[in-house]
């Protein structure tokens, strides 16, 4: 006879992982009664609580873009105003000008007409003077022979003319002043004494010198000779052209 097999009537275990829990995404729906929603209620959807942090910084957010809004507005009124202000300022003072210039007129040809009467003063002419412009004119090209020609004989033989007015010392003045430039101005004659007084101005590295000098003539074959020249300036002996060691 057979054996009768024993079977196993216990159900095996799931030795393996454990089964996942089914999860709906869908979200789900609190009601009072359990079972699906009928058709007259509600379905009310589970609500996210607003945070009030958010609801204070949007508020400060549109605070501060309606003052400055407010402050770029006011800034384009005032510089358009200064703008209309200065454009009406122009215009105001173009009138005043034009109404000035439209009153001076008058004056002005009253003027002209006054200054045309007026002689013009005469231009003094002296042999004499002449004479000294010849003299410092040929200095600035280094060319001495006009003062020995119109110096007199008495003044040559003078130990001062010879010392003062030689043809090295002359040379050493004129090499050191300034573009070689001397300039004569006439300040008075004196017709009793035949003397004429005059003043020189030249100038040593930018530093300016005046000196007044006094030159008397004399009249030797009916020629003008130069008997005297003197510096009346108070100072004139420390000079260049009397002491140019001091200065070059």
């Amino acid at each position: 006879m057979k054996k009768k097999t024993k079977t196993n009537t216990k159900k095996t275990t799931n030795r393996g992982r454990p089964p996942k829990k089914f999860v709906s995404k869908k979200p789900q729906i609190k009601r009072d009664k359990p079972g699906r929603p009928k058709k007259h209620e509600k379905i009310i959807l589970p609500q996210i609580p607003e945070n009030k942090e958010n609801k204070i910084k949007d508020i400060i957010i549109w605070i501060l873009f309606i003052i400055s809004f407010l402050v770029f507005g006011f800034s384009v009124y005032i510089s358009q105003k200064e703008k209309i202000n200065l454009f009406f300022n122009n215009k105001n003072s173009e009138t005043k000008t034009q109404e000035i210039i439209v009153e001076e007129q008058p004056i002005v040809e009253k003027n002209i007409v006054a200054e045309e009467l007026v002689e013009p003063t005469p231009i003094i002419q002296d042999q004499r003077y002449s004479i000294l412009q010849q003299i410092y004119w040929a200095f600035q090209s280094s060319n001495f022979d006009e003062l020995y020609n119109y110096t007199d004989n008495s003044l040559k033989q003078s130990s001062v003319f010879k010392t003062y007015f030689s043809r090295n010392r002359l040379q050493r003045f004129i090499d050191n002043i300034d573009n070689q430039s001397i300039n004569i101005e006439l300040i008075g004659i004196d017709e009793e004494q035949s003397k004429i007084s005059y003043k020189l101005t030249y100038s040593i590295k930018n530093e300016l010198f005046i000196e007044e000098r006094e030159t008397t003539f004399v009249i030797r074959n009916n020629e003008q000779k130069i008997v005297k020249i003197m510096c009346i300036t108070k100072g004139c002996s420390t000079m260049p052209f009397f002491n140019p060691g001091k200065y070059f």
